[in-house]
């Protein structure tokens, strides 16, 4: 009796433990934000309030910074100049180049970009093998919506999916229980309520297999949707 105490003790101060660190390690990695920018990501590496430095493996360091009402965004030495305006029918940023150029970006409809004569902008670039190929307009290296993208905040993303990395965690949870306990394996059984057609209700051996090969299936799978929630620049398995 006292064996088993302990055996029980101890495996609820292992799964108390998992549970603080899993979220631990999800209120640190998810409560960074991070935008994108000539298929490179940034997250803050510098804020003093009116100076912000955003950096990422590869590409060149942005920096925002206030200058009255605008705000200039510098990449490898050239500044870009945003302002948001109030219209009727909601905010509207003025992005102007260094070569003088203006474009205005609706902040409605997910930031789209018009030129001077209310032309939609299309273009950008993607990156093959280190190569930047452009598309839409070549004269453009950074798009006027990503630009304003990277000058205001509320439009940064949270890095990763919290709600699947949640899911991934108790999908776990569950698959463990499953292999490993066999009351766990019993409560389902009768929660799947098999045992209403049956004279002498009784799960079989061949049903606790089963059982355990669930629980290593869901448990493979709660690891793929751990990945999947760690990062929004690739995919698992198809997911999302």
């Amino acid at each position: 009796m006292r064996t088993n105490k302990w055996k029980l003790l101890k495996t609820i101060t292992v799964c108390a433990a998992v549970a603080i660190l899993a979220v631990w390690f999800g209120i640190y990695y998810f409560s960074v934000k991070e935008f994108h920018l000539d298929g490179h990501t940034y997250r803050v590496a510098e804020d003093t309030g009116s100076f912000i430095r955003y950096v990422s493996d590869a590409g060149p360091p942005v920096v925002v910074r206030m200058d009255g009402t605008d705000r200039v965004v510098t990449i490898d030495g050239e500044d870009y100049r945003i302002r948001a305006e109030e219209q009727p029918y909601g905010i509207e940023y003025r992005v102007q180049y260094p070569n003088g150029k203006t474009y205005r970006v609706s902040g409605q409809h997910g930031l789209m970009a018009f030129d001077e004569n209310g032309e939609l902008v299309v273009g950008g670039g993607i990156y093959i093998e280190g190569e930047r190929i452009p598309f839409g307009d070549e004269n453009l290296r950074f798009h006027p919506s990503a630009l304003v993208t990277a000058a205001f905040s509320q439009y940064h993303q949270t890095r990763g999916y919290p709600a699947l990395y949640a899911l991934s965690f108790v999908l776990f949870l569950f698959g463990w229980a499953a292999f490993r306990y066999e009351s766990v394996q019993r409560a389902m059984f009768w929660l799947s309520l098999k045992w209403i057609w049956v004279e002498d209700p009784e799960p079989s051996e061949f049903y606790f297999f089963m059982c355990k090969i669930g629980g290593i299936i869901a448990m493979i799978l709660s690891f793929v949707l751990f990945l999947q929630s760690l990062s929004r620049d690739f995919v698992v398995a198809g997911l999302l």
